[in-house]
Formats: C-alpha cells, sequence, structure tokens
C-alpha cells in the first residue's frame, strides 16, 4: 500500500497509527493475547539462537569476506557494497560496524575509516535486503529475522579472524543486531549500542512492542516515504521490515530474563531528541543484564537542547554532528 502526498499521507498515518492502537489493545487484554504472548517469546527465543562458528586467522576471515563480496550482485549501489578496511594482518582489535534500517554501509564509511587508522580492521557488512539501486522500501518487504541474526553471526565469525578482541557497534537496526550480539555471543569484547532500536514510539510497554512483532509481519505491508533520505539509502520504510527488527529485538530479551549477557561490557549512546525509537524500551534491556550481573556499562545520553538526531552517524544527513558525535563514539568503543 503506497501512501498518498500532503495531507493525504497525514490523514493515512493517524489511520493505521488508531488502527494498530486499537488492535494492540484488544489484543493485550484478551486471554488469547496472554497465552501467545508467553509463547511467542519463547519461540522468538529459540528461532533466533545464534549459531556462531569464529574464524581462526585472518586468511579464513579474507576468505569469507570475499564469499559475501562475491554474492553482492549488480543491482547494489556501488558504494552500498559491504566494506572491509584492513591492515594486510590480524590487528589486535578488530572492529564490526552494523548500519541502520534502510541506509548501508555508506553510512559508516567515515566512522570506519576513523577506526582503521587507530588500528583496528573495520568490518561494515551491508544487512539483508538494504543496498539496492532502485532504493524502493519494498525491497524490505520480504525481510526476515532471521537473515540479521545470520548477518550478525557472520560478521562476527569473520572479525574474530580480523581482530585478536572484537568490537562490536550498530545504530538503530544495527544497534538491535549489537544488542543481540551482546547477548548471544562472547568472542566479542565490547559491544556499543547506538540508539538502538529495540522498541518504536508508538506504544512504550513491552507487551505492546513484542505484540507488533507478532503482527507487523502478518499484516499487509505498509510503507511509509520520508522527504528527504541520503541518496544511498531507501526513501522510506516498510512495516513487515519493521516488525522483523521487533522480532530480533523480543529473542533479545527472551534471552536475557533467562540469563547473563554474554558480552560482559557494554556501552550506549542515546538522544533526548531521538523521534524515531524508544530510548526506554532500551532502558529496560540494560536494567535485564544488570540484574544478571553485567560487569561493565558506561552510558551517554545527549541532551535534546544539542539537536542530536536519531541517525547522528551519517554524515550526509541533514543537520549532522558528527564532530560532537564521533570523539564520543571512539572514546567508548576505544576505552581500554
Amino acid at each position: 500500500m503506497k501512501l498518498l502526498p500532503g495531507k493525504s499521507k497525514k490523514v493515512v498515518r493517524r489511520v493505521v497509527r488508531l488502527g494498530l492502537t486499537l488492535i494492540l489493545a484488544l489484543f493485550a487484554i484478551s486471554d488469547f493475547g496472554c497465552a501467545a504472548f508467553n509463547l511467542s517469546l519463547s519461540a522468538a527465543r529459540e528461532r533466533l539462537q545464534s549459531h556462531p562458528n569464529p574464524g581462526h586467522d585472518y586468511g579464513e576471515a579474507l576468505s569469507r569476506f570475499q564469499k559475501i563480496q562475491a554474492s553482492e550482485g549488480p543491482e547494489l549501489n556501488p558504494v552500498c557494497l559491504s566494506i572491509l578496511l584492513t591492515h594486510g594482518k590480524r590487528t589486535k582489535r578488530a572492529v564490526v560496524l552494523f548500519h541502520g534500517l534502510t541506509n548501508c554501509p555508506e553510512q559508516f564509511r567515515k566512522l570506519g575509516r576513523i577506526f582503521y587508522e587507530l588500528g583496528y580492521n573495520v568490518l561494515i557488512p551491508r544487512l539483508p535486503r538494504h543496498g539496492v539501486t532502485d532504493r524502493k522500501p519494498a525491497n524490505l518487504t520480504p525481510l526476515k529475522a532471521e537473515e540479521l541474526r545470520d548477518c550478525a553471526d557472520t560478521s562476527v565469525d569473520i572479525a574474530c579472524g580480523l581482530g585478536e578482541k572484537v568490537y562490536v557497534a550498530g545504530l538503530s537496526a544495527g544497534g538491535t543486531m549489537a544488542a543481540w550480539v551482546a547477548q548471544n555471543r562472547s568472542e566479542v569484547a565490547r559491544v556499543l549500542l547506538i540508539a538502538p532500536a529495540l522498541g518504536l514510539q508508538l506504544r512504550e510497554s513491552l507487551r505492546s512492542q513484542w505484540t507488533m512483532a507478532l503482527l507487523l509481519p502478518l499484516i499487509p505491508d505498509i510503507r511509509i516515504n520520508r522527504y528527504s533520505a541520503p541518496t544511498h539509502a531507501y526513501t522510506g520504510f516498510s512495516s513487515r521490515g519493521l516488525g522483523q527488527q521487533l522480532r530480533l529485538s523480543k529473542a533479545t530479551f527472551a534471552g536475557a530474563f533467562h540469563q547473563a549477557p554474554k558480552v560482559q561490557d557494554v556501552a550506549l549512546v542515546t538522544t533526548q531528541n531521538d523521534r524515531a525509537v524508544s530510548n526506554l524500551v532500551t532502558w529496560r534491556l540494560v536494567g535485564l543484564w544488570r540484574k544478571k550481573g553485567l560487569a561493565h556499562f558506561a552510558a551517554m545520553e545527549f541532551p535534546e537542547t544539542m539537536k542530536i538526531e536519531h541517525d547522528m552517524i551519517d554524515p550526509s544527513q541533514k543537520n549532522q554532528q558528527t564532530d560532537i558525535v564521533y570523539p564520543v563514539l571512539v572514546k567508548l568503543l576505544n576505552a581500554p
């Protein structure tokens, strides 16, 4: 379903929001909703478990990355291909940078170069279904949480061969993937969550978020276009794609209810000016981790007065302030 421009677009958005709100309310108060809620939480954990296969050395890591390169076809924007910045050998540290939903590795290229100059081997993988030249949000309609899980697993596996210590950071949907890594991959030394999309702002209770994760992949796809987007990013979002992102978030929470995160060093960067994701939901996950004994945690929140927006990474975004943001991210991820 393609939304109309101008006032019609705003009306349709309100109708969609109202419809989803009513569905969530009815679902949450029903006995069926409670049973399905508990069942779906358990299923998310089971279906989105990690399947680690860490690389043993630099040569193996390079070979695995080359297979990814070979799979990225001519339908992709050249700047959106997966990026590997390497010093030609295994280094003391390697970092994986996960970009956000609708964007592509170009989003992290500049920040990746900074880490490369600090001596890191840097991997910036292209998320599944992203980077297609036509930039249509419909490209994200068939996205599955399992694909995001596999991308996260594979990226960590490769990074294990690239560096003696592995660090992971991600923005938005990439932050959700980074949180999943923190919960599941013991090979990683530190994880940095950047405005992670663990929950949307429509409703901030966990039950509402997970109900959306159940419903959004099932209802007809709703595509919301943006008025402006970088030329390497898609022009809008797919509701089904958002639902799959929430499935990965739900799986991460499901794991956190049962055990401590495998990564015991986590940092978080958020902004009070975020209009895309729920910081409250993110802090719920951090609370679970701390109850389970998270050893090291650091957080930085940009105040609303600074007007740091959700996508604080991509230099091509309007009103970007990377001169302020990048040093904070480097300090948090590069700390001893």
